[in-house]
């Protein structure tokens, strides 16, 4: 079929000046076979492709389509529908706005981008975001059907969550289930305690405290895909100014234990700081594989946002201890 793939707006507002850059990348990730030209239409921009009706789905998920369109010709353009299968709706992930909050298209980039690099052949049925904030990632990956855990040291991050999610499970009458605990023994510090979401037959839990130690808070569970938004070299970490390589480094074994075998990391990090190379060296270091995609996009004048995905098979990673799935 003929198509033409909309660009959403929201993904100028999330890839800037780069968005027909970020878009051909993303697109040829998960098409790499496929030729993809660009045309604008009064205002409008499309991504011209050839593909089969199969490919629908996935087309219809990537980050920048707004919507995808079979072209007749002199017919026009005929919108298409195809079942994309998100089980829960876009206010879950859209709904809530405050400072320093992920872009939402530019995590869903990295959830899309850590399914397609995944060794394994087998479905993706769990995600972790070993730096959480707020939940946007974990939203998405309930959305996509993924059981989702997050660790945040953030004190207020739980509470934020559990206000939007109790909003929009009322407006949207949502049928789900709610409970809190800790992981390990109760304390007045707070550390390990959680709040889990059972809705759409899966789950979604946020652990309050440090990723460095997230093999404890996880009890040792272990995940298909990693996705994190990196601190970006400002001020984080309840107003402290840190390296985020040195805290990456600090975490990083613990993460790659915490990841199945044919499992996959994807980093959203500001390529200023620290650099692509570093952190790379960071996980090549501990026998991981690095993936070539990256998906460069300034932000601003001190931010060229990025993507580094890092991939885990049976025979990488032997210096790290693995932990029981």
């Amino acid at each position: 079929m003929e198509l033409k793939l909309l660009v959403s707006p929201l993904a100028k507002g999330a890839y800037y000046a780069s968005v027909l850059d970020v878009a051909r990348t993303e697109f040829a990730a998960h098409f790499p076979q496929a030729e993809a030209t660009f045309e604008r239409i009064g205002g409008l921009d499309f991504l011209n492709t050839d593909l089969e009706e199969s490919s629908l789905c996935t087309m219809v998920r990537l980050s920048f389509v707004q919507g995808v369109f079979h072209d007749k010709g002199r017919s026009g353009l005929v919108p298409l529908s195809p079942e994309i299968g998100f089980a829960l709706p876009e206010e879950l992930v859209f709904g809530v706005k405050y400072q320093g909050k992920t872009n939402e298209l530019v995590t869903q980039l990295a959830i899309n981008i850590g399914l397609r690099f995944r060794p394994g052949g087998n479905p993706a049925r769990s995600l972790l975001d070993p730096m959480a904030g707020r939940g946007t990632t974990l939203l998405w990956a309930l959305r996509y059907g993924l059981h989702a855990t997050g660790i945040e040291q953030h004190p207020g991050a739980i509470e934020a969550l559990h206000r939007h999610v109790k909003k929009q499970t009322k407006l949207h009458r949502l049928k789900h289930r709610c409970h809190e605990g800790f992981v390990g023994k109760k304390n007045k510090k707070g550390i390990g305690k959680f709040v889990q979401y059972e809705m759409a037959e899966h789950t979604l839990r946020l652990i309050a405290g440090d990723s460095r130690n997230a093999p404890e808070l996880l009890n040792e569970k272990r995940f298909d895909l990693i996705v994190c938004d990196l601190p970006y070299g400002v001020l984080f970490g309840g107003g402290s100014r840190r390296n985020p390589l040195d805290l990456v480094s600090d975490c990083a074994r613990g993460w790659l234990a915490s990841l199945r075998n044919d499992g996959a990391i994807v980093l959203i990090f500001n390529n200023y700081q620290p650099k692509r190379d570093a952190l790379a060296a960071v996980f090549a270091h501990l026998g991981a594989r690095i993936e070539t995609f990256s998906a460069p996009h300034r932000m601003s004048e001190s931010i060229v946002r990025d993507l580094l995905v890092v991939t885990k098979d049976k025979q990488s990673t032997q210096s790290v201890t693995a932990p029981h799935s």
